[in-house]
């Protein structure tokens, strides 16, 4: 079996749907593949219901376009909610999972957008120094597919790694942590779900048991809709590269979590009643491989809240987020609380000029890595790709001001 396309999105994520759904806006043929059932990328697969970086620090707007059609999806179905974290101060978009992958199916669905579900990437050819076809296994067989223009949105790099492009893989020891989202039912209402009740409750279970558990706090949140509570505590070391050392870190993190709930039943008010519900149902991923761009973003650029007037796609207003280790984060604020510009060189493969790499693929230092890493900005360098692969389907490439021009008619925030 074979296609072809103006534009393939590997990857169905925040990135690839952003890129999909642009590309589609601008006038291409595209199709967007998933190796899932579903779209929705880390918040629907990981469970992480949390859009951050739509807001800067101080509450300002800095993503919109792609992403704000999905916001509005939601909106309509009764599933936004938008929450302030007390100790950090970030403002995060609470999701539904269920209303999130209907919200990702409608809005591809009204682009245009062909959609391959439980298809996975398996190769790439290159031709001339460009990506020309990829190769494609579902349950029907093998197919191939040759498109003008790709875009990987899979998180791991793996259509650029397929297609020879240049990529960056720091060593294990060195990339953020992953998190397995717990999701729990049973806790009530008023529950204490603060900072300093996790870590009594972690002191307490530690006592008791002489078990350490990594993390004494993180993200712990009722959810809209259902009501039930989601919380950001088991952490891996996890080379998500590594097939059998990956499988053994997720049975660990399993076991984590019933250890978690052990604790916050016997030491945490509210949790009496509590039960896990869900983990994952994979471990949130946060590092694997890096796009090698043309341009660089640089911690000092996130620091310093860098503004690029002439070469910007997309802004990010998320701080500085490293997961450095177990249980261990890191937080440092941009500048003013602000935000700054992501230029079109950090999301263009620098050897491979019909290649864009999206989301936690764009090209960082590890410093802004921790940044640039988070959903919303993922919407947003991915429409930007998607736009650009577009007008390179089309016969204009890298023409960065008609890139600028065709986003904010799309509604992007630049």
């Amino acid at each position: 079996m074979s296609d072809s396309y103006d534009v393939v999105v590997v990857g169905g994520g925040a990135g690839g749907i952003g890129a999909a759904v642009g590309a589609a806006w601008s006038g291409a043929r595209v199709l967007l593949v998933e190796q899932y059932p579903f779209l929705g990328g880390a918040a629907t697969i990981s469970s992480v219901l949390t859009y951050c970086g739509f807001f800067d620090q101080r509450g300002e707007r800095v993503v919109a376009g792609v992403g704000e059609r999905v916001l509005r999806e939601l909106r309509d179905l009764g599933a936004y909610e938008e929450k302030v974290m007390g100790w950090t101060g970030n403002r995060i978009v609470l999701l539904d999972a269920e209303a999130t992958k209907l919200a990702c199916d409608t809005v591809t669905a009204e682009a245009g957008v062909d959609v391959r579900l439980h298809t996975t990437l398996i190769g790439a050819r290159r031709d001339g120094g460009l990506a020309a076809e990829i190769e494609l296994h579902h349950r029907g067989g093998r197919e191939t597919v040759t498109a003008a223009a790709f875009v990987d949105a899979s998180g791991d790099g793996a259509l650029l790694a397929a297609a020879g492009a240049g990529v960056r893989v720091e060593p294990v020891e060195r990339r953020q942590t992953s998190t397995l989202v717990c999701r729990f039912g049973g806790v009530a209402e008023d529950a204490d779900l603060s900072r300093e009740g996790l870590r009594a409750a972690v002191g307490a279970y530690r006592h008791d048991t002489g078990i350490e558990l990594a993390r004494d706090y993180g993200i712990a949140v009722h959810l809209p809709l259902t009501r039930e509570v989601i919380a950001l505590l088991v952490d891996e070391q996890a080379d998500v590269l590594d097939a059998a050392t990956f499988s053994r870190d997720e049975a660990s993190a399993r076991r984590q979590a019933w250890r978690y709930l052990d604790a916050l039943r016997k030491h945490l008010p509210g949790w009496s009643r509590a039960c896990l519900i869900e983990t994952g149902p994979q471990l949130g991923i946060r590092e694997g491989r890096h796009l090698l761009g043309r341009d660089t973003v640089t911690g000092a650029d996130v620091l310093g809240a860098r503004k690029r007037p002439e070469s910007s796609i997309a802004r990010c207003g998320w701080p500085v987020e490293d997961h450095a280790g177990p249980g261990v984060t890191r937080y440092v604020p941009i500048a003013g609380r602000g935000w700054y510009d992501v230029p079109y060189d950090a999301i263009r493969s620098a050897d491979t000029e019909n290649l864009w790499g999206v989301g936690r693929l764009t090209s960082s230092d590890p410093e802004a890595y921790a940044s640039i890493r988070v959903m919303g900005t993922a919407f947003a360098t991915g429409h930007a790709a998607g736009v650009a692969a577009a007008q390179y389907a089309g016969g204009t490439r890298h023409d960065v001001a008609a890139i600028r021009t065709r986003l904010l008619r799309q509604d992007a925030i630049i």
